[in-house]
């Protein structure tokens, strides 16, 4: 089975061996791609919608996959059971996926978080550090007209400066990395040149921005 790019890319970062928790699951076409293409990969796909489970039940039934990916219905990180190492939460809002990880009380069982939120980046990272964890990699994957973040969590801690919260550290260096950074340039000298003469101060920290982005992409190149 296909599956998008910005998922197959979350997959690649799940180890073989692992148990893991896809988080907001939808139709369970990560779960049962991890099944299909890694080695002893067993699965929870969880969401807090009954109809998407419905269909997932379905999808997994067609593949014969029962054995390997339990369906649980439930609100975040609910579902979380203590064999579970790995969580997989993407796709959803940045502040959703903050308020799905502080309301887990236990991670002591969990290895490795991977997340691909969908905005507020800069939060996301700031919060998942304070939970006992860094940033092993990120990725930018260009997926349907989008540019989507993948961000690799590891357990223990490192401290981290603004600069590499907003921005993002440890990325890996590709073409959509380099194309992204180049939109988010050409995003802010729009933004800057439609502002009025008299707001000196908002031009000024927009065009610092397009200075630190410009270094950076110099750096990725």
């Amino acid at each position: 089975m296909k599956i998008n790019k910005r998922l197959t890319r979350v997959a690649s970062y799940v180890d073989d061996n692992s148990y893991l928790i896809d988080v907001g699951c939808d139709h369970a076409l990560l779960c049962i791609y991890l099944v299909k293409n890694k080695k002893n990969i067993n699965c929870i796909a969880s969401d807090l919608r009954e109809g998407p489970l419905k269909q997932a039940s379905k999808n997994i039934d067609e593949f014969g996959l029962n054995k390997n990916i339990k369906i649980k219905l439930g609100e975040g990180l609910s579902t979380l059971e203590n064999n579970v190492d790995t969580i997989v939460i993407s796709g959803m809002g940045g502040k959703t996926i903050i308020d799905i990880m502080l309301n887990c009380k236990d991670y002591s069982n969990i290895k490795k978080i991977i997340l691909s939120p969908n905005n507020d980046l800069y939060l996301v990272r700031r919060t998942v550090i304070s939970l006992g964890f860094l940033i092993e990699k990120e990725e930018v994957v260009f997926d349907r007209g989008k540019y989507y973040s993948i961000i690799i969590l590891a357990k223990g801690k490192k401290k981290y400066s603004k600069k590499e919260l907003f921005y993002g550290c440890n990325i890996l260096c590709n073409d959509d990395l380099i194309n992204y950074y180049k939109y988010l340039i050409d995003t802010i000298k729009k933004k800057k040149s439609m502002l009025p003469k008299k707001h000196l101060i908002k031009k000024f920290k927009l065009l610092k921005e397009i200075n630190i982005l410009n270094k950076i992409l110099k750096k990725a190149k």
